[in-house]
């Protein structure tokens, strides 16, 4: 069984130690999924306020009640339509009560804005406002650390301008949309990069693909083949080897604790290669058609 003292951390620029495999919550995570996961070794847990999303906050709050707080990494993220200074704080209230906490280790502005269908009600302000909601949190040490999902080149250029900018950014990223410029921005400014997606869901979700490109490309395959491990782990220490932090969601406990396992191995600078050679790669392919054929690893 993996122990928490196991799982491999980075230091934010707060000076706190992030696990750098945590547990996401989404995908209709509950309290004895999470339960699991705590009784694997998972000491980050990643929720949501958005239920609509698969989150259920108030579930992890409970899981967590029968371990000592200081040992659990919790992150959570403030819905969009709560976007605004005082929406902000009062929507951080909602969440320390489901929580069942009087401080979370990050919070997150789950994304910058409102798209059609997301949000059920008008935001009160901007992300903007947020952000400065989230600076007084952090300053007051109810968010120890504050950070923003889904954030461009150009975003990320203003939040540096803020009084204090993120120790953590989120953003997808998977062997076929690496986020390269992004995570290099990040590294420059002492920000942790947090990956969601890792393991190929944005493509059969949300790019028209049938099946998960990630989980079935012969490169990645191969490599499997050659560490005697899954497609799921070599992608997830391919992910670490880069300093990305990651949070795989699972209901399942034997694939928790596999997830969990994905650092026990060090992948071969070739073979970092070969998966780095992937990124943009299926901006080419039919979403109908398995690539084939593999190039010498």
């Amino acid at each position: 069984m993996a122990l928490a003292h196991q799982v491999p951390g980075v230091t934010l620029s707060n000076g706190r130690q992030l696990p750098l495999v945590g547990l996401g919550c989404a995908s209709g995570v509950r309290q004895s999924h999470v339960a699991s996961a705590l009784a694997a070794g998972y000491r980050f847990l990643d929720t949501a306020q958005a239920y609509q999303w698969g989150y259920h906050e108030d579930e992890v709050g409970e899981a967590i009640q029968t371990w000592p707080r200081e040992e659990i990494f919790l992150q959570s993220k403030i819905h969009p339509e709560h976007l605004g200074y005082k929406a902000t704080k009062r929507a951080f209230e909602k969440s320390l009560q489901r929580l069942k906490t009087n401080y979370v280790d990050v919070m997150m502005l789950h994304k910058p804005w409102c798209w059609p269908g997301a949000c059920a009600q008008e935001p009160e302000g901007t992300w903007q406002d947020s952000w400065h909601a989230l600076e007084e949190l952090h300053v007051t040490g109810q968010a120890l650390a504050i950070g923003i999902c889904d954030v461009d080149l150009m975003l990320l250029e203003e939040l540096l301008q803020q009084r204090q900018k993120p120790h953590i950014v989120q953003n997808w990223m998977d062997p076929f949309h690496q986020d390269k410029d992004l995570r290099r921005r990040c590294k420059e400014e002492g920000i942790q990069y947090q990956a969601y997606s890792t393991l190929g869901t944005q493509w059969v979700h949300f790019r028209g693909y049938g099946q998960n490109p990630v989980l079935h490309h012969p490169t990645l395959l191969k490599l499997a083949q050659i560490y005697q491990r899954s497609v799921v782990q070599v992608v997830l220490n391919w992910a670490l080897q880069h300093g990305v932090s990651v949070i795989p969601a699972s209901k399942d406990e034997k694939r928790q604790r596999s997830n969990l396992q994905s650092f026990d191995f060090t992948l071969a600078p070739e073979h970092l290669a070969a998966i780095d050679a992937l990124d943009g790669s299926l901006d080419h392919v039919d979403p109908e058609v398995v690539m084939s054929g593999w190039s010498e690893l």
